[in-house]
């Protein structure tokens, strides 16, 4: 059986980020919570990702890949099932704000100690499945799938809205119910995994997996600063079309809607491009990654009209390029059967990233110029990480040829 279900299960999350987003404007005017306090309560859940993806990971190891997916997709319905309820007692029922966040914060837990499980079980699985040396192939055919759902899912949401306020939170506490089913028959259909002795799960990773700590801290380093940048423009975005162009709260969801749709298009073609390239020089394309990045953050801080419509493809194409350029150098340099703690490294550096992104925006108090300029600067930062990860890499090639 063709690896199909973990096509329609990684693109979840994004999937859900990308609704979200959309849903912003409105989510605000029901709960009335501000945008940095919203902010906070959504990153909580993916900050809860550093504690809970190294935890699937292992788990993957000793329970398997189906077992640890299929938990995973359930914590993701039943968070946003949990949202749903939230917004419908402010709504509906008048329930006092400290109850509403407290549901809200019981649901973003949920999500955070589950929905971490979901993306990296399914590139670690889909590694397992191919040779080393289509690892990149495959995975960029997988976050193509991701990048396709981000694409659908601007419409989709404004589609759900449309329906009904309540449509967007239904839709994703019922889709992941239906990826249940898919994956539970296509882990019958396949032989286990041999299961790795216990004391090789409990070793650290650097022995487990003979991954060189120098150049994997770099690769690290430079995904955690990108996720910022990310975080903080995604996030930046509702203002900037409400200051910007002052647009009401329905224009800026559309608006939202349009941009959120040119950078999964942007996400789709990165993606797409790399399935069908038979060699790639990782480095010039993670350098080229960070020059689109730095391009982007330059272009928004000029008094230029929609420039976002330049700006946010170029940021999402850059992410999109560097995350599968590094979770595939993991995953190529982890054991076998132990992918799972290559893409759980990469989720949750991510995570940091998002993290800082969203504490960064409390502590600017969603300050547009001063993000930005911030955010030009860690983007210098993550041109040194990348230079530092090719040094090493050199060092280490020269050592190797030495007689």
């Amino acid at each position: 059986m063709r690896p199909w279900p973990l096509f329609i299960s990684a693109p979840l999350l994004g999937l859900s980020h990308s609704i979200l987003l959309v849903f912003t404007p409105i989510f605000i005017e029901k709960t009335t919570l501000s945008l940095a306090s919203l902010a906070i309560l959504m990153s909580l859940g993916s900050a809860l990702f550093l504690f809970s993806a190294p935890m699937w990971a292992k788990c993957s190891l000793r329970y398997g890949y189906p077992k640890v997916l299929l938990s995973g997709i359930l914590g993701f319905s039943t968070s946003f099932s949990l949202m749903l309820v939230a917004l419908w007692g402010s709504v509906s029922l008048q329930w006092p704000m400290v109850w509403v966040i407290s549901s809200l914060i019981i649901s973003r837990v949920i999500y955070g100690m589950t929905a971490s499980a979901i993306v990296p079980s399914c590139q670690a699985w889909l590694s397992e499945l191919n040779h080393a040396e289509h690892t990149m192939k495959k995975l960029a055919e997988l976050s193509a799938t991701m990048a396709f759902g981000r694409l659908i899912a601007p419409l989709l949401a404004m589609a759900l809205i449309w329906i009904g306020w309540q449509a967007p939170l239904l839709f994703l506490s019922l889709a992941p119910l239906i990826c249940l089913g898919y994956i539970l028959k296509f882990s019958r259909s396949q032989e286990p995994l041999p299961a790795p002795a216990a004391h090789q799960i409990d070793k650290p990773i650097s022995v487990q997996d003979k991954i060189d700590d120098k150049s994997v801290h770099s690769l690290l380093i430079s995904i955690t600063l990108i996720c910022i940048s990310y975080s903080c423009v995604t996030f930046l975005l509702t203002p900037m079309a409400i200051q910007w162009l002052n647009y009401s709260n329905q224009q800026a969801s559309q608006y939202l809607s349009l941009l959120m749709t040119l950078a999964a298009m942007t996400m789709l073609l990165c993606h797409g491009i790399t399935s069908k390239l038979k060699q790639v020089d990782q480095f010039k394309m993670m350098l080229l990654a960070n020059m689109m990045l730095l391009l982007s953050l330059i272009l928004m801080q000029l008094p230029i009209p929609h420039i976002l419509f330049i700006c946010v493809p170029l940021l999402s194409g850059a992410f999109a390029i560097l995350q599968l350029q590094i979770t595939s150098l993991l995953c190529n340099q982890a054991g076998k059967g132990k992918k799972a703690i290559a893409t759980g490294l990469v989720s949750k550096y991510q995570t940091l990233g998002y993290g800082i992104g969203a504490g960064l925006l409390w502590l600017t108090n969603s300050d547009i110029d001063t993000n930005l300029q911030l955010l030009t600067l860690l983007g210098l930062a993550q041109l040194a990480s990348l230079m530092f990860w090719k040094f090493n890499i050199g060092t280490k090639e020269a050592v190797k040829d030495a007689p």
